[in-house]
C-alpha cells in the first residue's frame, strides 16, 4: 500500500487538520559500523579445486576462467525446516550460456567439515541464471556455511540455520519489509545481517517496488526507469536490489522466510488487478502478474511448491508455529474506495467479502486449530488491527483510515476472531509490515465497544507492525497523531516517522517484540550509521494483553559465528 499526498489531504480534511500531510524531517544519524552501501558485492575468488577425504564430491576446473562478477548477486537461503532449507544464487556469465554450478555445505566457516557437495542441475536465460537447491537430511537447529563454484569461480560464503525440532526454550526473528530503493540505503538490512544470534529473517513483503523512476522517492535512481510490466522488467528491478551490499549481506547470514505484498506486482494489487495498472497501456493484469511471479520465484530462496502460492507454514519445534499469508493476491476481493463508494461503510462490512480467499482461510483456521506449538505467529501483510479515522454514530460502523488493510475486509475479519474465541486458540502472535510504521495492537473486534485498555479486556491477540526498511511512514505529527489514538485505544504503542525493523524474542512465558529505528537523514546517506532502540512490548504465556518492557531482550548467548 503507498499512501499518496493526496489521499492524506483527503483524510485530513476529515479530521480537520492538514498535519496528516507526510513530514520527512531527518533525525540526527546514530553512530553504527556496517558496510554500508559503498561496499564491494558479490565478491568472487578464483578456485581450482575443493574438497577433501570426507567421500563427498569435488570441485575440479580447466576451463576458461568466468568473469570475477560472475557471483555478482550473492547467495541467499531460506525456508528452513528442521532437516533442510533451500540455497540460492545467480551467476552473471559473460556470454549467454548454460552454466554448470557446483556447491558444497559445511558445519564450519573454514569448509573443514563438510557434509554436502554436488553438482547442480545447469542455469540459463530461462531461470536469468538464478539457480535453487533444496538441501536435506540436515540436523535441527543448527548452523551451515555453504558456498557456490561455477566457471573456476567461488561465490561469498553464505550461513543458513535450520528450523529446530522437538523442545526448544529460545528462538530469534528479525522482522521487516518496505525497502523503496528509491527512498534510501538499506543499512535496516546491514544492521540484521550482523546479528548473529538470529534464526531467521521474516520479510513481510515490499521486497521491491514497481514504480517507474520518480513516480515514488527519487533519491536513487531505478533499473528499468519505467515502471515494472514485462518478465525482463521485473528481473531487472530484482538484479539492481541484489547489488545492494546491505541486502547482501542480510541474505549472506541468516535465511530468509518470505512472503509478497502488492508492490512485488503492482501498488494495491488485488486477486484480479491492481489500482497501479492499465490494461489499455500495460496490457492483460494476468500477464503481468505472471511475469511478476515468475521473477519473484527465481529471484526469492523459497520453496517452489503449488505453482503462485506463497502462504505456508513452518514448524519451529515446540515453541513456535510460523503460519505465513497472502493477504494480497491468493483471494482478496478488490479494494472499497472509502471517498467514491455512496455507501462504503456497509461495503467494508460486507461479510461476504473476501480478504484471504475460501480455500487459504479454511487452511487457515484448521492450522490454527490443530497447533500444538506454545506460539502461533502468523505472519502476514496488512494491519489486522484497526485504523479507525472516524468513530461510528448511532450504531453505524467505525469509518476507517483506510481500506486497503484488513479494516476494508471486516467480515473476514470478525470470521478469524471469531474462529479464535470459539475454539479457544491462544498464544497467537500476529506480525505485519506494509504501512511504514511502527506499532504494537491488542486486537478485538470493536476497540470502542466490548474491550478495555486499561486492562486489555476483550482482546483475542496481538499485533507487532514492523516500519519499513526505507519506505516513508505515515509522517502525522503529534496532534493528528493525538487525535487518532483518542479513537484507537488498542494502539499501545505508535512510531510513525522512522524506519527501521523489529527483533522477536520467543521464549516458552513470553514473546517480546523490540523496534530498531534509523532516521530518514540515515536512510538518504549511503554511510551506515545503526538503528536506535525505539520500544520494547511483550505478550505472555495465556494472556493476550501488551505489556511494556524495560529494555530489549538479551540476545543469545555465544551464537556460531557470522560467514567471513
Amino acid at each position: 500500500m503507498t499512501i499518496t499526498r493526496r489521499e492524506l489531504l483527503r483524510r485530513a480534511s476529515i479530521l480537520g487538520a492538514t498535519s496528516l500531510i507526510p513530514s520527512f524531517s531527518a533525525c540526527t544519524p546514530e553512530p553504527g559500523g556496517g558496510a554500508g552501501e559503498t561496499g564491494e558485492t558479490g565478491e568472487t575468488g578464483e578456485t581450482g579445486e575443493t574438497g577433501g577425504d570426507d567421500g563427498l564430491p569435488t570441485y575440479e576446473w580447466e576451463g576458461e576462467l568466468g568473469p570475477e562478477s560472475i557471483f555478482a548477486h550473492g547467495v541467499a537461503s531460506g525456508d528452513p525446516l528442521s532437516d533442510s532449507v533451500i540455497l540460492w544464487t545467480r551467476v552473471s556469465p559473460a556470454v549467454d550460456e548454460a552454466v554448470e554450478l557446483f556447491f558444497e555445505m559445511a558445519v564450519d566457516p573454514e569448509f573443514q567439515l563438510r557434509v554436502a557437495a554436488d553438482w547442480i542441475a545447469p542455469t540459463d536465460t530461462e531461470r536469468d541464471y538464478t539457480s535453487k537447491i533444496d538441501v536435506d537430511s540436515l540436523e535441527p537447529g543448527s548452523t551451515y556455511y555453504y558456498r557456490f563454484y561455477a566457471q573456476g569461480r567461488v561465490s561469498p560464503i553464505g550461513r543458513t540455520r535450520t528450523a529446530p525440532s522437538g523442545a526448544v526454550d529460545h528462538l530469534r526473528f528479525a522482522v521487516c519489509s518496505c525497502s523503496s530503493w528509491a527512498h534510501g540505503y538499506f543499512h535496516v538490512y546491514d544492521e540484521i545481517g550482523g546479528r548473529a544470534d538470529i534464526d531467521a529473517v521474516l520479510q513481510l513483503g515490499d521486497y521491491i517496488y514497481e514504480f517507474a523512476d520518480g513516480e515514488y522517492g527519487d533519491l536513487r535512481q531505478l533499473d528499468p526507469s519505467h515502471a515494472c510490466v514485462t518478465l525482463d522488467d521485473y528481473r531487472r528491478r530484482y538484479r539492481m536490489y541484489r547489488t545492494s551490499p546491505g541486502l547482501q549481506h542480510a541474505h549472506r547470514q541468516h535465511p530468509f522466510i518470505v512472503t509478497w505484498d502488492d508492490h512485488e506486482i503492482a501498488n494495491d494489487g488485488w486477486r484480479d488487478g491492481a489500482a497501479n495498472h492499465d490494461e489499455a497501456d500495460q496490457g492483460p493484469w494476468a500477464e503481468r502478474r505472471a511475469a511478476a511471479t515468475q521473477a519473484y520465484f527465481e529471484w526469492l530462496p523459497l520453496r517452489e511448491g503449488v505453482p503462485g502460492r506463497v502462504y505456508r507454514e513452518l514448524s519451529y519445534g515446540d515453541l513456535a508455529h510460523v503460519i505465513v499469508l497472502d493477504t494480497r493476491y491468493e483471494g482478496r476481493d478488490q479494494q472499497i474506495n472509502l471517498f467514491d463508494n455512496p455507501d462504503p461503510l456497509t461495503a467494508i462490512t460486507d461479510p461476504n467479502r473476501q480478504m484471504l480467499g475460501a480455500e487459504q482461510e479454511a487452511w487457515l483456521f484448521e492450522r490454527l486449530g490443530s497447533s500444538t506449538a506454545k506460539w502461533k505467529l502468523l505472519a502476514q501483510q496488512v494491519m489486522l488491527g484497526q485504523t479507525i479515522l472516524q468513530a461510528g454514530q448511532d450504531g453505524e460502523p467505525n469509518r476507517p483510515l483506510f481500506a486497503d488493510p484488513w479494516d476494508g475486509y471486516d467480515g473476514a475479519r470478525r470470521r478469524l476472531y471469531g474462529y479464535l474465541r470459539d475454539n479457544a486458540i491462544d498464544n497467537l502472535v500476529v506480525l505485519t509490515g506494509d504501512v511504514h510504521s511502527s506499532f504494537a495492537v491488542e486486537l478485538t473486534e470493536n476497540p470502542l465497544e466490548g474491550y478495555d485498555p486499561a486492562t486489555g479486556e476483550g482482546s483475542v491477540a496481538v499485533e507487532f507492525v514492523t516500519p519499513g526498511v526505507t519506505s516513508p511512514g505515515l509522517g502525522l505529527d503529534s496532534g493528528s497523531l493525538a487525535t487518532l489514538q483518542m479513537v484507537n485505544p488498542h494502539w499501545r504503542w505508535t512510531e510513525v516517522l522512522r524506519k527501521g525493523y523489529l527483533t522477536l524474542d520467543v521464549k516458552p512465558d513470553r514473546v517480546q517484540s523490540d523496534w530498531w529505528l534509523f532516521g530518514a537523514g540515515q536512510v538518504s546517506k549511503p554511510a551506515f550509521s545503526g538503528g536506535v532502540h525505539g520500544g520494547s512490548w511483550q505478550v505472555f504465556d495465556g494472556d493476550p494483553v501488551l505489556v511494556e518492557a524495560n529494555e530489549p531482550a538479551p540476545g543469545k548467548q555465544d551464537p556460531p559465528p557470522l560467514a567471513p
